[in-house]
């Protein structure tokens, strides 16, 4: 019972410092991936210790039995019926998009990652067995394995670092709202880039004597730039052409956050970056990389295109944060060579020579 206790209060210890980890990033800097590692871990060990809580006291307080029936049928709910949701859901999207967008590599990316991630869940295990029998190739077995859920591990926290930064529930006096561009159809703004501008003039309306950024440049493709026609669909809205700032030069994300910080009067000024959903997190990473403090608002978009344009916008935070995670990975496989060697070794002292890679 000693050791069940402190078992307990271990945990509620770790919880409270995941919490204090968490609260700390969120205060200093969420533009930051340990937000949605220490939210994560934070979560988890809050789960652990309500767990702990109800298997203590369930027999001495009714209310508490009742809580963990409830909170076990939610287990249950995440562990059988939400993975499949999750399953239906991407070979949902993988579909939408296809019949809508077009069978392009890039809207594949939904149909590849559940494809991937079923063969990971349900082959690659089977895989072991075969491997099993040789030390290298146990070894490689292994190690592909750690890689992977290392880098589900960070999709997950991207998630989870993304939904938490377009959460703004005390937003600080803005001064701009810089609604970044996308395409255009021929001088119109599309739907997609409409719903960002909308969103901007709902965030600028909030702050009066803030001024709205248009930025976006002209395509090669295009007759007009996307700030000049997005200045006249904020017109149409009701927007005062004197609070619209045109910033056209830019040609990419990182283009539009550093060319429209130039043109605010102040170098301290407040400003936020409206785009759709899935893109706000790395915008706000590349300012952060720039050098300039934000936040962002995501603009609604379609459910079908969302988790396509989610993957692809991950594939892009990895390639921004490409030498971080070169590090990481490298950092690992240092270690885990040297850990095969310690066990090798402590095998070959006490065993001679024993599977040091088996079981």
């Amino acid at each position: 019972m000693t050791l069940y206790i402190i078992g307990g209060c271990s945990i509620f210890i770790i919880f409270i410092f995941w919490l204090f980890i968490f609260l700390f990033v969120l205060y200093k800097d969420r533009r930051n991936l340990f937000l949605g590692i220490s939210f994560l871990a934070t979560i988890l060990f809050l789960a652990l210790y309500l767990m702990f809580i109800v298997v203590k006291y369930a027999n001495d307080y009714p209310i508490i039995y009742y809580i963990g029936v409830i909170g076990l049928i939610g287990l249950m709910f995440i562990v059988t019926i939400l993975p499949l949701a999750v399953v239906l859901m991407f070979f949902y999207n993988s579909f939408m998009i296809v019949q809508r967008e077009g069978l392009r590599l890039r809207n594949l990316l939904s149909l590849g990652t559940i494809i991937l991630l079923i063969g990971y869940v349900v082959w690659w295990p089977s895989v072991g067995r075969y491997t099993y029998e040789s030390r290298v190739f146990n070894g490689v077995y292994i190690y592909i394995t750690l890689v992977v859920l290392y880098f589900i591990c960070i999709g997950v926290s991207y998630l989870a670092a993304s939904t938490l930064n377009i959460i703004n529930l005390l937003p600080r006096k803005l001064d701009y709202v810089v609604v970044l561009g996308a395409g255009l159809i021929g001088e119109r703004v599309t739907p997609l880039l409409a719903s960002r501008i909308r969103t901007g003039i709902k965030v600028y309306s909030k702050h009066p004597g803030s001024k709205l950024i248009m930025s976006g440049g002209q395509g090669a493709d295009e007759v007009v730039s996307e700030a000049f026609a997005m200045k006249n669909y904020a017109l149409e809205q009701g927007v005062s052409e004197e609070d619209i700032i045109m910033e056209d030069k830019s040609t990419n994300t990182e283009e539009n956050i550093k060319f429209s910080k130039r043109l605010m009067k102040d170098a301290n000024s407040r400003f936020a970056l409206v785009t759709n959903y899935y893109h706000v997190y790395r915008a706000l990473v590349l300012a952060k990389t720039l050098g300039f403090r934000c936040i962002g608002y995501g603009a609604p978009t379609k459910f079908y295109f969302t988790l396509n344009a989610f993957i692809r916008e991950f594939i892009g935070y990895l390639y921004l944060k490409r030498k971080v995670h070169s590090v990481v990975i490298v950092s690992l496989t240092i270690l885990f060579i040297l850990a095969i060697a310690v066990v090798e070794i402590y095998y070959r002292v006490n065993f001679g020579g024993g599977p040091a890679l088996k079981n």
